[in-house]
């Protein structure tokens, strides 16, 4: 089952994300705007495809994001990798999940060894 949604995330991420997907939502909306108009459709037939069309740009919305933690989670352990395997201190190793303050204190450190092994 996992696997099935991750297939079908991609999917829809890539699908979502094609340059003609917007234009030719926009103008699916502009049309069914002026035939609603010029057929005198209820209000409440507007009002369902509002709430319709938000529905699914919150599904794709969800499934981009998850498309995005996959994504970072992936990065992130090529990142640890390529440090376990490096010269670089293991301290960096997995810093994404410590807080911000104690990632601004290691980047200024970082930062304040750079400058004196540069001067």
């Amino acid at each position: 089952m996992r696997w099935r949604f991750r297939q079908i995330s991609d999917w829809a991420v890539s699908w979502a994300g094609h340059p003609v997907v917007p234009a030719t939502l926009v103008a699916f909306a502009v049309i069914w705007t002026a035939v609603g108009l010029s057929f005198s459709f209820p209000r409440g037939w507007f009002l369902l495809t509002n709430m319709i069309g938000t529905l699914i740009i919150f599904f794709i919305l969800l499934l981009v994001q998850h498309s995005q933690n996959r994504d970072m989670m992936a990065l992130h352990a090529k990142l640890d990798e390529l440090i376990r395997s490096s010269k670089a201190g293991n301290h960096w190793i997995a810093v994404e999940k410590k807080n911000a303050e104690a990632i601004e204190g290691m980047r200024r450190q970082h930062h304040d060894q750079i400058s004196k092994t540069a001067n």
